[in-house]
């Protein structure tokens, strides 16, 4: 009795072998395209989340201190400060960049939603405003009671018309001296007062080092506790913000009488957070937050 061959089963062939390795290569792609989605979907989100929560706390900061400021009113060499608010006015003309496009001022012509045109005048990454160093209640207080507040993003050291990761805060006395005739930090242009660049110097590799500041006598490691706001977590994050005014209509340089841009009124400050959430400066995680804030005046 002959054993009955058993013949072996048919296997792939090579075409079905490269038609299943394709298939299952689709398959993977699709998967791995899924997983990068919802990875960065997830990353998108928390640099959204991230920057609301930074842009807010940037926000209430400036604003909570400007709302508490006064303006100190008349001068005693003549001009004036009525808003309390110190453009750093460093341009020839408007429009133009006073430090780099980082630090810009200029006037704008905005249409309201009813139709009504209005000038704004806006600067950007850069604020100074006077304050009185003590709450007395009455307007009449010692310049030498008063300081300026500055709030500011430096610019980076490789491009300057790129901000820092980083906002500043950084104080300066108004006057030492109460009988004093002349403002450190304030220059005359006609009736009034202009920023003098040179008292509010800044270097962008120690934005701290100002010898004007009241912190100037302090240790590095002070002066940084008291003086950085906000850091955001990688240096391609940008922090950015811009104060504006509706009702100015005078260059600070040319003045004119009665210059509205001196008048108390209300500002608009907007600030804008950009997280790199996916690198390479792709900010999916950027915000931008507005408040509006008055400062009091000093008459």
């Amino acid at each position: 009795m002959s054993a009955k061959r058993v013949r072996p089963g048919r296997g792939f062939t090579l075409v079905e072998a490269m038609v299943g390795m394709f298939l299952l290569s689709i398959i993977l792609g699709v998967t791995a395209e899924a997983i990068r989605w919802a990875v960065r979907s997830h990353r998108s989100g928390e640099a959204k989340r991230q920057a609301v929560s930074l842009g807010r706390e940037v926000l209430n900061r400036i604003t909570s201190e400007m709302s508490t400021s006064i303006g100190m009113g008349l001068l005693p060499n003549g001009g004036e400060l009525r808003s309390g608010v110190v453009y750093p006015d460093y341009a020839p003309t408007l429009n133009q960049p006073f430090t780099g496009q980082l630090y810009k001022r200029e006037h704008l012509l905005q249409t309201l939603p009813g139709g009504t045109t209005v000038n704004v005048d806006r600067a950007y990454n850069r604020v100074i405003f006077s304050s009185p160093g003590k709450r007395s209640g009455v307007f009449n207080d010692s310049l030498a009671d008063y300081v300026f507040v500055e709030y500011l993003v430096p610019p980076r050291t490789d491009n300057p018309d790129l901000p820092q990761n980083k906002l500043y805060r950084r104080t300066y006395r108004v006057q030492a001296d109460p009988l004093a005739t002349a403002i450190p930090g304030l220059l005359l242009a006609g009736n009034y007062e202009v920023a003098n660049g040179t008292f509010f110097a800044l270097d962008p590799a120690d934005p701290l080092a100002n010898p004007n500041l009241v912190d100037a006598a302090m240790t590095p490691e002070q002066k940084l506790q008291r003086g950085l706001v906000l850091e955001l977590p990688k240096l391609e994050d940008r922090v950015q913000f811009s104060v504006e005014h509706t009702a100015a209509t005078a260059q600070r340089t040319t003045p004119l009488p009665n210059d509205p841009a001196y008048q108390p009124a209300l500002y608009t400050i907007t600030v804008s957070i950009l997280v790199d959430s996916q690198g390479n400066n792709k900010f999916y995680g950027s915000q931008v937050l507005t408040q509006q804030v008055t400062i009091k005046s000093g008459y």
